[in-house]
């Protein structure tokens, strides 16, 4: 999972040793609670300071970094696929009927969009649409969201 960047949540069943990898964070899915004593459910949650000192910076600033990319066409710190630039730090793109607030916030890759209703205001992720630290939980499942 640390070289796939928008993997930022697992779940693991000791009793089967089935460890599944999420392309998802606590932002996007759902943490249950399950009857097996043997599942844990783990998230690594990022803050701003881990991108302040790279973003748009050149890219020796991120090498060996999975929090940013090289741009091949800028040459510099950008956030990685599926992923956005807030203002402070690199969230991952949302899902479809996710509540949006920037133009970029949806999954592009999955034909989605952030709608703007007749207020120009931003609503939600819909299809096909074209607008111009680690902390683990115990005896829980992570659902939801695509494995990575």
């Amino acid at each position: 999972c640390t070289q796939n960047p928008p993997c930022r949540t697992f779940d693991y069943d000791s009793s089967s040793h089935r460890c599944r990898l999420f392309e998802a964070d606590l932002t996007n899915g759902a943490i249950i609670a399950m009857a097996s004593q043997m599942s844990i459910v783990g998230s690594v949650i990022l803050s701003a300071s881990l991108y302040a000192s790279m973003y748009n910076q050149s890219c020796s600033a991120c090498q060996e970094n999975r929090y940013q990319t090289c741009s091949s066409t800028t040459n510099m710190c950008q956030c990685p696929g599926n992923s956005y630039w807030n203002g402070s730090m690199c969230l991952l793109q949302l899902f479809e009927n996710a509540t949006c607030s920037r133009i970029d916030a949806c999954r592009s890759d999955l034909n989605l969009s952030c709608m703007i209703n007749s207020y120009g205001e931003f609503t939600k992720c819909l299809t096909g649409i074209n607008l111009f630290t680690i902390f683990v939980y115990k005896n829980l499942r992570f659902i939801g969201f695509r494995y990575c």
